[in-house]
């Protein structure tokens, strides 16, 4: 029987992609850059915001101008990231649901800790016991660094938790920290892309099916 069960944030637990697009796109017309679409971002996320600044810069991009974009980013986005940012249909009641089931319930994402913390109290408030989020002595997801820390402050054994995540990142997470998992299609990763990026893996197209799934 688990103890604990470990989310990913953006894309299993909140939609967050009409922010984060908003942030980049706002950082690429201070630079007179092409814009990038939706379905742009949804392919470059995964990684952590830096990622996803270097993955939509333009090929010409030089180094400082990345790092000097990155930077341009972060402060728009620490200040718009819940504008358009809501939680997945069922989201909320399933968190519930753990909760009252006694699960310990833990967030561990490639956003930056101030705000993912922010997030996570302004949509779930007390109900996550610990938040590990993108912090610059932890090595990011999929090294399983954050899950350790995870691990060890719920004071909880790897048979003992689950991990729930919606990209190959999250597999991958999940596989190097030795974790059991599931990865959900409703967030930014389509049934048919997982099928390839993912396999072997149980995946969850809704979060009912998340729950029943959880509980077996």
């Amino acid at each position: 029987m688990k103890k604990a069960i470990i989310f990913d944030l953006d894309g299993t637990l909140l939609n967050t992609i009409d922010d984060l697009k908003n942030a980049v796109n706002h950082v690429l017309i201070l630079h007179n850059w092409p814009q990038r679409t939706t379905e742009q971002i949804r392919q470059a996320i995964g990684n952590g915001v830096a990622k996803l600044v270097e993955r939509s810069l333009p090929q010409q991009a030089t180094k400082n101008e990345y790092l000097l974009a990155l930077h341009e980013f972060r402060l728009y986005y620490s200040e718009h990231y819940d504008e358009n940012t809501h939680p997945y249909q069922d989201i909320i009641q399933l968190i519930k649901k753990l909760k009252n089931d006694g699960f310990l319930l833990a967030v561990c994402t490639n956003k930056t800790q101030l705000v993912a913390e922010k997030l996570i109290h302004h949509f779930f408030n007390n109900s996550f016991d610990f938040i590990q989020g993108d912090q610059t002595d932890v090595p990011k997801k999929p090294a399983p660094n954050m899950i350790d820390r995870i691990l060890q402050f719920l004071q909880i054994k790897r048979n003992e938790a689950l991990y729930i995540g919606d990209t190959d990142v999250d597999r991958q997470t999940a596989l190097n920290s030795q974790l059991d998992y599931f990865i959900v299609s409703y967030g930014y990763r389509t049934q048919k892309e997982l099928g390839v990026l993912c396999p072997d893996s149980e995946i969850i197209d809704t979060v009912k099916k998340l729950y029943s799934c959880i509980k077996k």
